[in-house]
């Protein structure tokens, strides 16, 4: 199996995976619904048309830079009922993580990997991490990301970004989410149906690796 490397930086970023009405959580690493919603955007995919193969595809994540998890207050005046009437003013808790850094893998079919390489470079539509205003800081495409390599290896082994040359890695392992086949912690992030909002669930475990390799960054 090949691994592709995708990098989501950016100031915020949201993960939400069980929002429900006027509380907008957020996790604190990419979910496989927003990482598979940021594919169909490269590829130019709309919501009605099927998934399956990028669902297929086994995910993990490094978190090269722990966020912070930060909360916005919002007001929305004069929403509509139902029935057509004035609502209400609603209002919401909207969760998000702020200043993180992660390297997501996706391992799977190589032609497949090759087509959403090539989508990366030149998307479609716009990217963005969980809301339209979140915007990456840098290229989610990666040089030379495809790894003829199995997930966990490809993220060990790729090197760890820093900012510049007076910065220094991280002296503590960094955490990695690996997708399994079982484990204790089940997620509810496998879309199945954009339009119903239908989602399967995956298991994921996590481990702890040291940086392996550093550079300066790469686009």
């Amino acid at each position: 199996m090949s691994t592709l490397l995708l990098r989501m930086r950016a100031p915020m970023m949201s993960w939400g995976d069980h929002s429900r009405f006027t509380i907008r959580d957020s996790r604190r690493e990419p979910t496989k619904s927003a990482v598979i919603g940021l594919l169909c955007a490269a590829l130019g995919r709309p919501r009605w048309e099927p998934v399956d193969d990028l669902a297929s595809l086994t995910m993990g994540v490094r978190v090269n830079q722990e966020g912070v998890m930060q909360c916005d207050y919002h007001t929305i005046m004069d929403g509509i009922k139902s029935s057509g009437g004035k609502g209400d003013t609603v209002l919401s808790d909207r969760y998000y993580v702020a200043d993180a850094d992660y390297l997501v893998g996706l391992e799977g079919d190589p032609a497949k990997l090759v087509e959403l390489d090539a989508a990366l470079q030149a998307p479609r539509w716009q990217l963005y991490f969980g809301r339209k205003s979140f915007v990456p800081s840098r290229p989610v495409h990666i040089l030379n990301g495809i790894k003829d390599t199995p997930l966990e290896e490809s993220l060990k082994k790729h090197p760890y970004e820093l900012k510049t040359a007076k910065h220094k890695p991280p002296e503590k392992p960094l955490r990695y989410l690996l997708e399994v086949p079982d484990s204790l912690d089940v997620r509810q992030d496998v879309p199945i149906d954009w339009k119903m909002r239908l989602f399967g669930s995956r298991c994921v475990k996590p481990a702890f690796h040291l940086v392996e390799e550093v550079c300066i960054f790469q686009s």
